[in-house]
């Protein structure tokens, strides 16, 4: 074996040996430094996003508490992950569905005309505030070149004025305001209170066998969701004295003149979303499996210390019941945020909307009069909708028949509750696959209702042992992509055999069909 070789003139040089005490002196210093600069580097807000999707989004914006109107720039970075060239994005604007009366969600109606009589009575403003819309300003390409764009029909349609290969990236730029309507809605304001979905532009799916983008409007009847999973990177402008909670992880926080810029990175999310109060306040719960649960509560709201360690502890043991039934998601730090009215429920990556403690109009036969069904629902829908994402005009039972039927199954085994019966008869006629487009007021109860019944008794033909199999091999194979409701019955067959899938048919259709794999194409996701 060699051995290294000192070179006695440079070990018995006092001058070589003052040398290298200085370099290492040098070299402490600059590893000092270093980590001074990292944590400072921490606290300036200055985090690298590391991209995990072929779609990025970076945005400023800011509230403007007088006018209820978001101004905001979105830098949209996109990688054509497809196997065409395309000549033009389509960007869905669903915010643009609160701009007439007929265009809006029929399910917060009730409550908004209530709200209406009630600033009439008061003689507060006009009519006028229950509206909103996007208004655009400029497109433009990332060096500043003015693109063509259409916005029309609840979608923003911008010519590239060259084709995109498949494998090339391009970036343009958004500027648009989005006026946001008050009352309940799922983006709305009241006097205390800012926040929800649809205020960002969101990519919508393409079909490459169709070769045409989605443009299908947000239906009255029933949401349209049908969103990629993207990357985003938002700073978001408040007063500094509102609490802001959004998805993913504020990573800075600076505060100049009453007014706080929250710098928020969230990876892997359909939807960016934000809610914002003066008047909430947070309480911390640590998980028994590792991670932390917020909640945020109105201020005004009294309740004791016994109720909210029920309340915590009842959503802990949903979130536990979950990852065990389907697979662990990776969120480390849910957050359960309540809204100002009963009906605005909503479960979106990582963060739960749910309805005022105390007064929910929708659960008086619940199990546990703390932890509404909604709640436990839109817990739910973090695996059935923000996780395997899927499209809500055709196949709403995967995110909406799944997720009652999982609160069913939690209330079942956690609390001995029993399965719960629907005679036949109550149930809508049509099928659990209707697309929401032949549906109105009918599509929430057709998809929930008639799709838990139609779950419950599966598993009364089959048992609880093979839904465990089932859900998790569905959540394996479609976790941060697409499923079909055709893929999911797939699943069935591919877990348990034909009997079994062709069971789940008979249920969902009243036939048996042959072997459907549903939107192939779109389902297992270009862009995963």
């Amino acid at each position: 074996m060699s051995k290294i070789q000192i070179n006695p003139s440079l070990s018995g040089c006092k001058m070589c040996k003052h040398s290298i005490t200085v370099i290492l002196l040098l070299l402490i210093i600059s590893l000092l430094s270093g980590c001074a600069l990292g944590n400072k580097s921490e606290a300036q807000s200055s985090h690298p996003m590391i991209s995990s999707s072929p779609i990025q989004y970076a945005i400023e914006a800011t509230w403007n508490e007088q006018t209820h109107t978001i101004h905001a720039s979105a830098n949209v970075t996109f990688r054509n992950a497809h196997d065409r060239s395309l000549q033009e994005l389509v960007f869905h604007w669903f915010a643009d569905s609160y701009r007439k009366p007929e265009l809006q969600p029929i399910q917060y109606q009730q409550r908004n005309e209530q709200l209406l009589l009630e600033r009439q009575h008061n003689a507060i403003g006009d009519n006028d505030v229950f509206f909103g819309g996007v208004t655009m300003k400029k497109v433009t390409t990332g060096e500043g070149k003015r693109l063509d764009y259409t916005h029309a029909n609840q979608a923003l349609t911008v010519k590239l004025g060259k084709a995109l290969a498949p494998g090339a990236t391009t970036s343009i730029r958004i500027e648009y305001e989005v006026l946001v309507p008050y009352g309940a809605q799922r983006l709305s304001y009241t006097e205390q209170y800012a926040g929800g979905t649809y205020w960002t532009p969101q990519l919508a799916v393409y079909d490459p066998i169709r070769q045409a983008w989605n443009r299908v409007p947000n239906y009255p009847g029933y949401k349209s969701d049908f969103f990629y999973a993207a990357d985003y990177d938002v700073q978001l402008n408040v007063p500094a004295a509102w609490t802001l909670i959004t998805n993913g992880t504020q990573v800075g926080r600076t505060v100049e003149q009453n007014r706080q810029i929250v710098h928020t990175q969230a990876y892997s999310i359909r939807q960016f979303v934000f809610y914002a109060s003066p008047d909430y306040q947070e309480t911390k719960h640590a998980l028994t499996g590792g991670g932390t649960l917020s909640l945020y509560t109105f201020k005004q709201r009294q309740s004791s210390v016994g109720e909210q360690e029920k309340w915590l502890s009842t959503v802990e043991d949903a979130i536990s019941f979950y990852n065990v039934k389907l697979g662990k998601l990776p969120v480390k730090h849910w957050k359960m945020v309540e809204a100002p009215y009963p009906e605005m429920n909503e479960g979106l990556d990582g963060i739960i909307l749910f309805g005022k403690l105390g007064d929910s109009q929708t659960d008086s036969d619940a199990t546990d009069a703390l932890v509404t069904d909604d709640t436990l629902r839109s817990i739910a829908k973090q695996w059935f909708s923000s996780s395997i994402g899927n499209n809500a005009v055709t196949d709403a039972f995967l995110e909406e028949g799944l997720s009652e039927f999982a609160v069913q199954y939690f209330r079942h085994e956690s609390q001995g509750a029993p399965w719960k019966q629907v005679s036949p008869t109550d149930l809508p006629a049509q099928p659990v696959t209707t697309s929401s487009i032949y549906l109105d007021e009918g599509a929430l109860e057709l998809y929930r209702v008639k799709g838990a019944a139609v779950m419950t008794e599966w598993v009364r033909q089959t048992g609880t042992e093979a839904l465990d199999t089932v859900w998790q091999l569905y959540f394996t194979r479609y976790e941060g992509k697409m499923a079909s409701v055709g893929g999911y019955v797939n699943v069935i067959g591919h877990a348990l055999g034909q009997m079994e899938k062709a069971a789940m048919q008979q249920l969902l259709s009243g036939t048996a069909s042959d072997d459907d794999p549903g939107s192939s194409a779109i389902e297992e996701g270009q862009q995963s």
